[in-house]
């Protein structure tokens, strides 16, 4: 096993956790093109060399049946994540990815498939957006969480990036056969990694944890940050934990109003939707550049962000870079939708790669703060006794806010005009640069503990790392 191999290193150094992440981005990559898969797919499910006749209201319901299987991960994760612990749970959504892809190469016999597929798709989501949080906060050093935390996101884009190249060039069984393998690494390489100290301190295996701990530290010696961690989790976890105690509990439900507005916000920049239909966005553009090589340039430049988005939250703070990413975000949709106002709705003549232009600004303003850092706080703002349950209601909400605004965009470039969805996120936009800036809590450098004391308004001492 990989982690018994380096177990027996005693430099003190950060390679185990890097590791141990970067494992578990296998399987972001896969959510990566489970959500982009739409983008080029959709164009091909209403081709005629589809065998079968798929209307735009159709593409629709497959598009949102993902979120509805995101919710049911997240109602999933939040039951036996504290059961089988963080590990387990990531590991066993790796199954309703792999199956989703398999439904996907049968489509051809039925499209009926093309829902459940994207249902479990939804599945392995729901879980993995829930739990990965948890699991890297719980085994990371503060210093390098916010750089650990964006490795996630990074590979998500590549994720996002390969869907779109591959699912042009080829048709949708090939593409489902080739991202199954991906599905099926992510199975084979994570099963290797151990649990959080965190959970297995939270069942009482002692031994386990600190075994744990010395794997993620690279050292024999970790019995000042075990003891630590005990005093933490044991504080913790004497607290109660039931999906009342979210609101009943001040702090808790500081934490949960503030995270909650937080993922609304995010998806109300229409991120997610612009990832779904990006295709179609730029469909004006094909006179320049075709739009899967626009996509992908945009995308790939998305994750150099992410990765420089993690070393500037360690160093500058996560508050400062969602209040600038919002605000920026407003600039870029208005001006996004003044280009389609004005292409549509006037004889100015516009250049045709303006919308490709805009899209690449924008999201990389978007990723540089709301895309990459609130996957992050997630795991930073809860207590160990409440995490679960918290998270899974946090990102239900960000699922229904996907299926809302992706159901707004159809609806908007249907009947109304695609400028009304720019519009609207933009002044959404443009909110939640004030919400962030002004009522957001900073979590930069603190460990797990440090943050639930600031948010009940106490002071702790800082933790013992590497004693």
């Amino acid at each position: 096993m990989i982690s018994s191999l380096l177990s027996s290193k005693n430099d003190g150094g950060v390679f185990n956790e890097y590791l141990a992440v970067i494992a578990a981005c296998t399987v972001f990559f896969t959510l990566g093109v489970h959500q982009g898969w739409t983008s080029p797919s959709i164009p091909k499910l209403q081709s005629p060399e589809y065998p079968f006749d798929i209307s735009n209201e159709e593409a629709s319901y497959i598009t949102i049946s993902a979120p509805l299987g995101d919710i049911f991960g997240e109602i999933l994760s939040a039951t036996v994540v504290d059961r089988i612990g963080r590990k387990n749970t990531m590991f066993f959504a790796g199954f309703p990815i792999l199956l989703s892809f398999v439904l996907i190469y049968f489509s051809y016999l039925t499209p009926v498939v093309l829902y459940a597929a994207r249902f479990l798709g939804g599945v392995c989501f729901g879980v993995i957006m829930s739990i990965s949080p948890i699991y890297t906060s719980e085994l990371s050093r503060p210093e390098i969480r916010g750089k650990l935390g964006v490795l996630g996101a990074c590979s998500f884009i590549y994720g996002l990036v390969a869907v779109n190249f591959v699912g042009t060039y080829f048709d949708i069984q090939v593409t489902a056969l080739i991202f199954a393998v991906f599905a099926l690494v992510f199975l084979v390489i994570f099963a290797q990694m151990p649990e959080t100290p965190y959970y297995l301190l939270m069942r009482k295996r002692v031994e386990e944890a600190e075994e744990s701990l010395s794997f993620f530290r690279r050292m024999k010696n970790v019995k000042g940050e075990l003891q630590s961690l005990i005093d933490d989790v044991e504080r913790q976890m004497s607290e109660r934990g039931e999906y009342k105690d979210l609101l009943l509990n001040l702090t808790n439900r500081k934490a949960l109003i503030l995270l909650v507005l937080a993922r609304i916000f995010q998806q109300m920049t229409g991120a997610t939707v612009f990832a779904m239909y990006t295709q179609h966005l730029l469909s004006s553009v094909e006179d320049v550049i075709q739009p899967h090589f626009a996509i992908v340039i945009i995308y790939l430049i998305q994750a150099f962000v992410v990765l420089i988005s993690g070393n500037l939250s360690d160093k500058y703070g996560r508050v400062p870079l969602m209040t600038l990413s919002a605000a920026s975000c407003f600039f870029t949709l208005l001006l996004q939708g003044g280009y389609f106002t004005i292409r549509d709705f006037t004889d100015y003549g516009l250049p045709v790669w303006t919308p490709a232009l805009l899209l690449g600004v924008y999201y990389i303003l978007f990723q540089i703060g709301l895309g990459s850092l609130l996957n992050i706080m997630l795991g930073e703002m809860f207590s160990a006794s409440i995490k679960p349950k918290a998270i899974c209601v946090v990102n239900m909400t960000l699922s229904l806010t996907i299926m809302i605004t992706a159901k707004f965009y159809q609806v908007c470039a249907d009947y109304l005009h695609v400028s009304v969805c720019f519009y609207t996120f933009a002044g959404c936009s443009l909110v939640a640069a004030f919400f962030f800036k002004f009522f957001f809590l900073e979590t930069k450098g603190k460990t797990l503990e440090e943050i639930q004391m600031e948010l009940k308004g106490a002071k702790r001492r800082h933790s013992v790392v590497g004693s």
